[in-house]
């Protein structure tokens, strides 16, 4: 427990440093662009990808990574629906931002933030699966977001855009690290090295830009936000407590899978919606405003569920 314990303390110490130097304006706000560009576009793919290449195939890692994919379907279902039924029972207001309220509650930063407090926390084994959750995670983001966003409006969803945005970095490099474990294949030593180098990266990067956008963030008006402290309940508090509920008692699902499907569930809404609701000229400041709210609340909310996680099954 007390190594769980200081494991997330070094995380969130990385991320006051980002919070700090925002403070200090040694990284303004804008520096977060491209330094997300860095992670997202280079850091990220080399590091799930050097995750998957580098597993051994077994049965028991089979079998966890197919209950990973079949399960991160459901949730993201579970959670689409559970998100449809807030904003019609409780009537958030406006109307067209329902779709807003529904796409960041589903949408789990498990990439961008999991990543790196993942493996820092359960190491390679649950950061593996976790990189398969991202698959159905990436579907879901790039094909049902779009559509999602425009509840409550009259414009119907463009297929065309919707699978070009599916042709990303990240679905490339899960896609060659998938063929380099099925065959066996390696980089060559050199190449590999580049790659390890890179991804480690990705855990202060990740963390520091966090701080970044927090250090940026109105906090006292978002908690005084009704319907955004709602929203934040269902998708930090519920959801992830229903997920273990269900999961728990389930025999036929391995420990592992169980971990990986209970602890995605407890990130903060995911940045990719941000842009796609930019792109769709939605209400992207709303989304944004989520993720900064949410990501607030998970400074709570992942180490006490990495704690309940590790006292449950390990």
């Amino acid at each position: 427990m007390l190594i769980v314990i200081e494991k997330v303390l070094v995380i969130f110490l990385m991320i006051l440093v980002g919070f700090a130097a925002n403070k200090a304006r040694i990284l303004p706000d804008r520096t977060s662009g491209a330094l997300s560009n860095l992670m997202l576009y280079i850091t990220a793919p080399c590091m799930a990808m050097c995750s998957i290449y580098d597993k051994e195939l077994s049965p028991e890692i089979i079998s966890s990574t197919v209950q990973v994919l079949a399960g991160s379907a459901v949730y993201f279902v579970l959670a689409t629906l559970i998100g449809l039924a807030m904003v019609r029972f409780l009537k958030f207001s406006p109307q067209e931002d329902h779709g807003i309220y529904v796409a960041a509650i589903a949408s789990v930063n498990s990439g961008f933030m999991g990543f790196p407090v993942t493996i820092a926390i359960f190491g390679n084994d649950i950061f593996y699966l976790m990189v398969m959750q991202n698959i159905i995670l990436n579907i879901y983001m790039y094909g049902a977001v779009p559509p999602i966003l425009e509840l409550g409006h009259k414009e119907k969803p463009n297929i065309k855009s919707t699978l070009m945005s599916m042709c990303n970095i990240s679905m490339f490099a899960v896609i060659a690290g998938i063929i380099m474990l099925l065959t066996g294949v390696k980089p060559p030593a050199m190449l590999d090295e580049v790659i390890v180098t890179l991804s480690d990266m990705t855990v202060p990067l990740s963390m520091i830009i966090v701080g970044i956008r927090l250090g940026s963030a109105d906090i006292k008006r978002m908690f005084s936000d009704r319907q955004m402290v709602i929203a934040g309940f269902v998708s930090m508090i519920l959801i992830p407590l229903l997920v273990f509920a269900i999961t728990a008692p389930l025999g036929f699902l391995h420990d592992d899978a169980k971990v990986t499907l209970v602890f995605a569930s407890v990130f903060p809404s995911a940045m990719v919606p941000v842009a796609i609701a930019e792109q769709k000229r939605k209400n992207s400041q709303l989304m944004a405003e989520i993720v900064s709210f949410t990501t607030f609340m998970s400074l709570i909310t992942i180490p006490l569920m990495a704690m309940l996680l590790m006292e449950w099954y390990y």
